[in-house]
Order: structure tokens, then sequence, then C-alpha cells
């Protein structure tokens, strides 16, 4: 298991999650906007929280799935699609054993959800997420590279990997798990063939705090690496 629970806490608490990812937009429309059978397309999102990603992709006319450990974010997703009257199937559970079908999904996306998990975990969560995705589907993650502010005190507890934060956007959420390129073409490329790596970086506190995240893309075009 690698729920953590500490995200009930976090989206009990918190009313946030209502606008999805900038950068899922355009991955979204760069690649399945021209289909005209979006609601033949299967998307779903690990670690979808409380859902504006899940809205956005419903909104836009595909079959969304959301995954989260969060019984109070799944209740404000199923909630909040409700009251628009949209269709989502969500599920509470723990996407180190998803449970969908093989071959079933045409994209998976994960905005800042696998950080959260270890190096160990997140190659099991991997070998999950090609396990669902059809042939040639497509996998989006945004995830911290480590160059990410990670407060001004932390504890490291492995390579890349920190809990105890203190402050800064990713404190009070547990454990984290930055990744460099090379762990990059080690984790994601030893089961995917990855398409792009790009980077999004931005300051908050007037500079004092620097937030530097992944893009990835990546293609299930080919066996895991042995």
């Amino acid at each position: 298991m690698t729920w953590d629970d500490i995200w009930e806490k976090v989206f009990q608490e918190n009313e946030w999650g209502r606008y999805p990812d900038e950068g899922l937009i355009r991955f979204i429309a760069r690649n399945f906007f021209q289909r005209t059978d979006r609601g033949n397309i299967n998307i779903l999102e690990v670690g979808c929280g409380p859902g504006p990603n899940i809205w956005y992709l419903s909104r836009e006319g595909f079959d969304a799935y959301g995954i989260d450990g969060s019984t109070s974010a799944i209740e404000k997703a199923k909630g909040r699609l409700g009251e628009e009257g949209l269709k989502a199937y969500l599920r509470i559970g723990d996407i180190i054993s998803l449970p969908y079908k093989d071959n079933f999904f045409d994209a998976v996306i994960d905005i800042e959800c696998l950080y959260s998990n270890s190096r160990e975990d997140t190659k099991t969560i991997l070998g999950e997420i090609k396990r669902v995705l059809k042939k040639d589907g497509l996998f989006y993650s945004r995830t911290l590279t480590d160059e990410m502010y990670l407060g001004k005190t932390q504890t490291k507890v492995g390579h890349l990997e920190y809990k105890n934060i203190s402050d800064g956007p990713i404190a009070g959420k547990g454990f984290a798990r930055l990744m460099d390129k090379v762990e990059i073409s080690n984790l994601y490329g030893s089961f995917f063939d990855i398409i792009s790596v790009d980077k999004l970086e931005y300051t908050k506190n007037n500079g004092s705090m620097k937030i530097n995240e992944w893009i990835i893309v990546c293609q299930n075009s080919r066996k895991n690496r042995k």
C-alpha cells in the first residue's frame, strides 16, 4: 500500500484544485482534439484529487476515469460533476494496484501524484500504468525536479527522497521524491518510450522559492527493459 493518510487531511482542509493543469490542456489538444470519437477515448488520472482535470476531460467529451486514496477528494469531485451534469468514473483506491483491465486506456495522467511515492513503489506504479495503457497509449506526468524548493529544513531519507519539509509548496504533504534527468531515464525509460521531457519553472514569494517541475510525455510502444 502506498497511500499516505496525510493527503486525506490535505483535501479535507483545503479548497483548491478547481481548474485543470495548463500543460494537460496542451497535451490533450495536441493528441486528442482532432478525434471525432471522444466518447470512445478512455483517459485515467492517477491521484485525481478533487477532480479539476477529470472535470475538464468530462466537459470535453472524453470517457474520464479517476482514482485517489482520499474519500474527501473523491466526494468533492463527484459533487462538482453532479452539479454540472457531467459524468466520470471515480473510485477510491491505491494506485499501486489499479482496478482496471489490461490495455484499456488511451492515456494516463499523473499531475504531482507519483512524486509522493518512493522509487521502488513508483516502479510498481509505472508497471501498473503500462499494464492498463493500450499499445501506443500515452502517459503524461508532471513531477518535481531536483531543483524544487524543499523548505529551510528537511530530512533526507534516500536518493532524492525527503520528508519533514519545513515550508514551501510541498510542506505538510509528507514524503517527496525529486527527479533528475538520469532518474527519468532509469524509471520512466524502463517502461516506456520517452517522447519529450520539458521543464516548468517559476518563483514565488518575490523569488525566494523556486517551483521546478518536469513535464514528461511517454508512449507505451515497447516491452519493459530487462
